[in-house]
This record gives structure tokens, C-alpha cells and sequence, in this order.
């Protein structure tokens, strides 16, 4: 005898068949010759029979995830996303040398100073006045920071000792470089603080990586324990995104003598 549902062989005695269904003793047709057998789905019916140990013959069926789950499963999606998104977000941000979130204070030997963490010190420029040293470069894809000391020739060491002695060597300063231009550019210094700045436009190769043509801020600092140089870029067709920015990393400057 054969099971009506399945067409497994059905032993004597038998009273339900492997599939769960109960061996009908009719010896009708069977319902699933010539046609495609187990590959028919379950009716209805099917669905709603018991197996010998109680199951219903739906629970042994493949179980699809519950709502439940699915809600797990888009949350997870959801925080993946989020995280993903911030990351690209700092990322982006922390390129921006405008957003003074990023700016971080550089505790270096002999000085410190306020830059963006875009900019990473670097080696990359040769040209140094043999009267200067320097103390860092820092550069990014938008700006940079030259920061040097001015070597006094020691007969002038002594100048910087008193008040009177910075404030004629600061007015000194001054005369020199409203003499002087740079690129046909006539220089204008300002004192900006304890600060003399002038600004020029200057053709220079490794200083920032999107452009060879900038922008430069230069500022001295008169102290008594040296004379300290320094520069800012940007590029020269974004001086006016960039010079706020340009004058408070400058100011920001201290030397630690």
C-alpha cells in the first residue's frame, strides 16, 4: 500500500506514514503518478497535519525570520550606516583646516603652537637663510606653517635684554620691511599684537600640495630670549577663505625660552 500524500510504500500495521499523514486504507489511485510528487507543495490541508509526535507538519518547514528579527536585523543596518557616516564625517571635517574644532595645540621643544590636525610636520623644503633655524613645518593639502628663529649675531644679543632695546629693535624691523617687495608687491607691515605681519603673493614648490601659487602671512616676534619668524599659506586664490585662520595660528605662537 502506498501513502496517498507522499507515495512512500506503506509496511502492514502501519498507521501513519513518514510524512505525518495517516495511511488511508482505501487502495484508491494514487494521487501522484504522473505528476510531479514531492515537488508539489503542501496544500492547505497539508499544513494544518499533525505528525506522530505531535508537530505540526508546518513547524518542520523552514522557518522565515519573524518581524521580530527583521527589525533586529534593520537596526543593526541602520547603526552600521550611522557609523559609517560619522566616520566619512570626521574624516571630511578633519581635512577642513577652517573648522577650529580640529585645531589642535602642537607642545613642541622650544615653542608651541594652535594648528589644524590636518597639518603634519614635514621635512620637505630645503631653503633656509643661513641666518635662521628652524623650529617646524607643517603642511597640508590647503595650508601650512613655517615657524623659524632669527640668529642674532651676538654683538645684538644685548639689545634684547631691556624694554627700550625690543621696542628699537621692533621699529628697526619696521623700516626695514616697509623698504622692501617681494614679487612686485610692496610690503606693508603691521604690528598686530606683540606681532609685526606683512602679506605677499609668492611662487613656492612643496609647501602645500593643491597649488604653487599662494598666499603668505609673515609675522616676527620680538622677545628677549630671541627673534622668531613665521609663515602661513594658503592658496593665493582663497587668501580671503583663509586669513582669519592664517592670523590666529600665527598669534598663537609661543616660545618656551
Amino acid at each position: 500500500m502506498r501513502c496517498q500524500y507522499c507515495g512512500r510504500e506503506a509496511q502492514p500495521g502501519q498507521v501513519y506514514c513518514e510524512c505525518g499523514h495517516p495511511v488511508s486504507l482505501s487502495q484508491g489511485a494514487d494521487p501522484y503518478a504522473g505528476s510531479s510528487g514531492f515537488n508539489e507543495p503542501p496544500s492547505d490541508y497539508d499544513r494544518a497535519m499533525f505528525t506522530p509526535d505531535g508537530r505540526s507538519l508546518a513547524s518542520l518547514e523552514k522557518k522565515g525570520m519573524g518581524a521580530g528579527g527583521k527589525i533586529v536585523i534593520t537596526l543593526i543596518v541602520i547603526m552600521i550606516l550611522a557609523v559609517g557616516g560619522f566616520v566619512a564625517y570626521k574624516l571630511i571635517k578633519g581635512g577642513d583646516v577652517l573648522d577650529e574644532d580640529n585645531w589642535e595645540t602642537l607642545d613642541k621643544p622650544g615653542f608651541s603652537i594652535t594648528l589644524p590636525s590636518a597639518m603634519k610636520e614635514s621635512d620637505n623644503i630645503i631653503e633656509l637663510n643661513k641666518n635662521y633655524t628652524r623650529l617646524g613645518f607643517f603642511t597640508s593639502e590647503k595650508a601650512a606653517v613655517y615657524v623659524l628663529e632669527y640668529q642674532l649675531p651676538s654683538d645684538q644679543e644685548s639689545i634684547l635684554k631691556t624694554a627700550n632695546g625690543i621696542k628699537l629693535f621692533k621699529q628697526s624691523l619696521m623700516e626695514t620691511t616697509k623698504r622692501r617687495n617681494i614679487n612686485g608687491h610692496k610690503l606693508d607691515p603691521k604690528e598686530r599684537g606683540d606681532l609685526i605681519c606683512f602679506e605677499y603673493p609668492a611662487t613656492k614648490k612643496n609647501y602645500i600640495s593643491s597649488t604653487n601659487e599662494l598666499w603668505v602671512i609673515n609675522a616676527s616676534l620680538v622677545t628677549q630670549t630671541g627673534v622668531y619668524e613665521m609663515e602661513a599659506y594658503c592658496p593665493e586664490a582663497d587668501k580671503d577663505k583663509y586669513i582669519d585662520s592664517m592670523y590666529k595660528w600665527l598669534e598663537s605662537f609661543k616660545p618656551k625660552k
